[in-house]
C-alpha cells in the first residue's frame, strides 16, 4: 500500500520541483529615471542540473515592459526591455558562474544556491527615463523570467521541443507604476 502511494505522489512531486516565482518587485524613481528591484527564486530541476554539469550553459531571460494604460483604447507599450544572464558550472573551480550577457560581467559562485540567489536578485535596473511618460497617464510595469531555450545545444534544443523537462516560465508579474 505505501509503495503504491509512492508511486502515485512521484508524478505530482516530480511536476512542483520546477518553478520561477517573482517576489519582492518594486519601482523607484531616482534622479528622473525608474528603477526596477525584484527578488525572483529559481527552482530547477533534475535534468536541468544533470546539464549544468555536464557543461550545459543555461541562459535565463529577464523581460520587462511598461505599458500606458488606457480606458477606451489597447495598452499602449512605452518600453520593452530584455535582459539575458547565463548560468555555467565550471568543473575547474568547482563553481558555479552567473554571466550577465549584456554588460559581460560575472560573479563566481561556491554553491548552486548562492548562484541562483545571485541570478534572482535584480537591484536598480534602468526601467524608463521618466522625460517619456506622460503625468497625466497611469502606467503598468510587466515582469517575467523564463529559461530561454533558444540558446541551448541543438539536440538538446529538439528535445526541449517535445518534452518540459527544460520549460522553466514565470508567469508574468504586473503592477501600477507610480510614486
Amino acid at each position: 500500500m505505501l509503495i503504491m502511494w509512492g508511486i502515485c505522489l512521484t508524478p505530482a512531486v516530480l511536476a512542483q520541483e520546477t518553478d520561477i516565482v517573482i517576489r519582492d518587485v518594486r519601482t523607484e524613481l531616482r534622479d528622473k529615471v525608474w528603477y526596477l528591484s525584484a527578488r525572483i527564486d529559481y527552482q530547477l530541476n533534475r535534468q536541468m542540473l544533470d546539464a549544468l554539469q555536464n557543461g550545459i550553459r543555461l541562459t535565463f531571460s529577464l523581460q520587462a515592459e511598461v505599458n500606458e494604460v488606457r480606458n477606451w483604447l489597447p495598452d499602449s507599450e512605452v518600453v520593452a526591455l530584455r535582459r539575458d544572464y547565463e548560468l555555467s558550472w565550471q568543473p575547474l573551480s568547482r563553481g558555479y558562474l552567473v554571466r550577465n550577457l549584456g554588460t559581460d560581467e560575472q560573479t563566481a559562485h561556491t554553491t548552486l544556491f548562492a548562484a541562483l540567489h545571485e541570478l534572482g536578485t535584480i537591484s536598480a535596473l534602468p526601467l524608463v527615463d521618466a522625460s517619456l511618460l506622460d503625468a497625466d497617464a497611469s502606467y503598468e510595469v510587466s515582469l517575467r523570467t523564463l529559461l530561454d531555450q533558444q540558446n541551448l545545444p541543438g539536440p538538446l534544443r529538439i528535445l526541449a521541443f517535445w518534452n518540459d523537462d527544460f520549460s522553466l516560465e514565470s508567469d508574468w508579474h504586473q503592477w501600477p507604476l507610480k510614486e
